[in-house]
């Protein structure tokens, strides 16, 4: 008889890719570039196309892709040169949509690749970080100011993005979910309960962030529609050339989420700056020179009257939706009737601050003298939104987690000790 021998087959291992570090340089480099190609094709497209107009006669390319790479650098809260000589101005409102634009952006690209943890988010911002030092101090070194900040800004955009990213346990955490799907607050969880509160707070707030921002938008669009006409006559007095008009357009766009953010602020009551001395708020409006911006044409110039002053009720209801949800969701977890109260307060004021550091990220400067005050008050602003989104979400809570139940459970423990006992006696014979 012959004996056969099994051939064991070479088992190929899967080719090894990059280090989480050097993927990650990659990945930042890579968002870094795509968000500053959706700044700058916009501005060189238009010379493109307007090149033989008498107005760009002494345009270049390059000037065009400086401008937009200027641009770029103040989307990440540097600044803007304008102007020859000793007529120049610095501008310092910082088009929230770039950062968003970066943000999203590094989130797409750490998507595109397997690699995960806290090396890929090292190394994604150390590579966006190098394009953004190309760009601030070598490209755009004419047009664009404090290339220091925007080191900064763009280090935070890509750190945000990445770490959104590739969240991890705490992340989950955060999000008040452990690896198996338990909340750590829960009854038998064994978790802690400050952290449960914690967990919830983070949760209520980012709903109330996201209610608040969706109420802003409406305000932004509201004003948009009834200001367009406006808005049309102070682009044609500008008389722009075809770069020149792309550019302005382009950062109109990105200034969007600024006006989202100061319609948050509106809606608070504590409102918004164009230039000093003036407010335009619910409570009160003073006018004055705007600057010469399309977008600053869409400010409503309203007199406080019952309609207008009841737009500050909506953070109370925005707060109180929020609480609502959450005090439903924590009741379920069978938490005593006061917790979800406690976080949905803590929320409030979370979501309080990340809406006011949102605003005066979005407020600077836009000229010299009296527009060097554009944007919102901080501490007005977190303080009356904190107030109105708290009440809100106390009430929510309190009413879903409905105390007088509870007490009235307190007080008849036999009687429900026996009803329990009977549901349980006729569910086990019903199954028999």
């Amino acid at each position: 008889m012959s004996q056969t021998t099994a051939v064991t087959p070479a088992v190929r291992r899967p080719p090894r890719g990059p280090a989480p570090s050097v993927a990650g340089l990659l990945v930042g480099i890579q968002a870094a570039l795509l968000s500053w190609i959706v700044v700058v094709v916009p501005t060189v497209a238009a010379f493109t196309a307007t090149s033989g107009m008498a107005a760009n006669a002494g345009i270049s390319w390059a000037d065009a892709g400086r401008l937009g790479s200027a641009i770029w650098v103040l989307g990440h809260f540097g600044s803007l040169v304008l102007g020859d000589g000793g007529a120049q101005a610095q501008v310092w409102l910082s088009p929230l949509g770039i950062a968003l634009v970066s943000v999203l952006a590094c989130w797409a690209m750490s998507h595109s690749t397997t690699v995960r943890g806290w090396p890929l988010v090292a190394g994604g911002t150390l590579g966006f970080l190098m394009v953004d030092a190309v760009i601030a101090f070598v490209f755009a070194r004419s047009a664009a100011g404090s290339p220091w900040l925007a080191l900064v800004g763009g280090g935070g955009a890509a750190l945000i993005g990445l770490a959104w990213s590739n969240r991890s346990g705490a992340g989950k955490l955060l999000a008040g979910r452990r690896a198996g799907g338990t909340d750590p607050g829960a009854p038998g969880a064994g978790g802690r309960a400050w952290l449960a509160d914690a967990a919830a707070a983070w949760r209520g707030g980012a709903v109330m962030c996201a209610l608040m921002i969706a109420a802003g938008g409406v305000l932004a669009g509201i004003a948009a529609i009834a200001g367009q006409a406006r808005f049309r006559q102070v682009f044609g007095s500008l008389e722009p050339d075809g770069v020149g008009g792309v550019a302005l357009v382009v950062l109109c766009l990105m200034l969007t989420p600024n006006a989202v953010a100061w319609g948050v602020a509106y809606l608070s009551g504590a409102g918004f700056a164009v230039g000093e001395s003036t407010v335009f708020s619910p409570l009160a409006t003073v006018a004055g020179p705007e600057p010469a911006l399309p977008l600053f044409a869409l400010v409503p110039n309203t007199s406080p009257s019952p309609v207008v002053i009841a737009v500050v009720a909506v953070p109370v209801l925005m707060g109180g939706l929020a609480g609502w949800g959450l005090g439903r969701r924590l009741r379920a977890a069978a938490w005593p009737w006061w917790r979800p109260g406690l976080a949905a307060i803590g929320a409030a004021w979370l979501a309080a601050g990340a809406l006011t550091a949102l605003a005066v990220m979005g407020s600077g400067a836009v000229g010299p003298g009296s527009m060097r005050d554009v944007g919102v008050a901080g501490w007005p602003m977190f303080g009356s939104l904190g107030l109105e989104l708290c009440v809100g979400a106390a009430l929510g809570a309190w009413v879903v987690g409905r105390p007088w139940r509870t007490r009235q459970a307190l007080w008849m423990p036999d009687a429900l000790s026996q009803s329990n006992a009977s549901v349980a006696n006729s569910e086990r014979e019903a199954t028999e």
